[in-house]
């Protein structure tokens, strides 16, 4: 409807940022998961087909592609001048996809060698993110119970891969949370290494024990050079207006309203939990106004 520009596409795009949210959460809520149990058989049974690498590839990618597809759809929400260019996509979907690939085949190792213990050491590290949403003061829903099921479910996104849901300067949250993912993956290794089977690992253990680490490393050289050289704000004409932030994600959030055909009057739409997000996604130190009918919503950035 959206792509042939018919009656009614205003909202279709309007609900196209409820379902990348939704994408997302089902993404890290169950695909992820199914990725992990998936490598978790192969290891456990030490056979694996063609078929199934191609399968464990192309989950993993279509993981890291859905955190794309949802930072695409918060950009919407930034001036046309700080659209994101299809290059600087394919930067920031590679440092994903080699963030989160060894994350989940660290996790998929570690089970494989203590199947009892990755249950316990989810709950904690989620309890652990989950508080720390908390202390963030993420203010996202309308209840304090719908508050706290969005901190959960936030935390769970976390044990995976990272993304900003509060307000202000990203860069010490961004690093805190890879430093400690790091030297989790690092823990998960070390003891998948201690209680491995020699045997039957012997033919690619030292490949990942090496591997994993060097990868996620990478990853973390494509984020900073994708903030250095690639981010879209660096593609912005030098005489527009206003400046961005130096804040590490982007800014200068730009609330767009999408019109509804009815028959009546037009009556203009703004998606507020997609325009809430993207103000804690995207930090600026200014105060934007936006109309929704005759209410109006103020999102401050400071």
């Amino acid at each position: 409807v959206w792509w042939r520009k018919e009656e009614g596409s205003g909202y279709v795009v309007y609900l196209t940022h409820d379902l990348s949210m939704l994408r997302l959460i089902e993404t890290f809520c169950e695909s992820t998961p199914q990725l992990i149990l998936m490598i978790y058989v192969m290891l456990r049974t030490n056979k694996a087909r063609t078929v199934q690498f191609a399968s464990v590839a192309a989950s993993t990618t279509s993981i890291a592609w859905m955190v794309v597809d949802y930072h695409r759809s918060l950009r919407s929400f930034l001036p046309d001048k700080a659209k994101q260019r299809w290059g600087s996509s394919l930067i920031y979907f590679l440092w994903n996809l080699l963030l989160i690939g060894p994350r989940v085949a660290a996790l998929a190792l570690f089970s494989s060698v203590l199947p009892s213990f990755i249950a316990l050491h989810f709950l904690l590290l989620w309890l652990v993110f989950m508080l720390w949403a908390w202390q963030q003061r993420t203010n996202f829903m309308d209840s304090a119970g719908g508050e706290w099921l969005y901190r959960a479910t936030v935390g769970l996104i976390w044990y995976f891969s990272w993304f900003n849901v509060a307000e202000g300067r990203t860069l010490g949250r961004s690093v805190i949370y890879h430093s400690f993912i790091t030297a989790d993956v690092v823990v998960l290794l070390a003891t998948w290494w201690s209680y491995r089977d020699l045997v039957q690992t012997e033919a690619y253990a030292l490949i990942l024990l090496i591997g994993l680490p060097c990868t996620y490393l990478l990853g973390l050289f494509l984020k900073a050079l994708y903030y250095c050289c690639f981010h879209p704000k660096l593609f912005r004409l030098l005489d527009r207006e206003p400046r961005l932030s130096d804040d590490l994600p982007d800014s200068d959030v730009a609330l767009r309203d999408f019109s509804v055909q009815d028959g009546a009057l037009a009556s203009q739409l703004l998606n507020q939990r997609m325009a809430h997000l993207a103000a804690h996604f995207y930090t600026n130190r200014r105060t934007i106004r936006a109309s929704d009918g005759a209410k109006g919503a103020e999102v401050s950035h400071f």
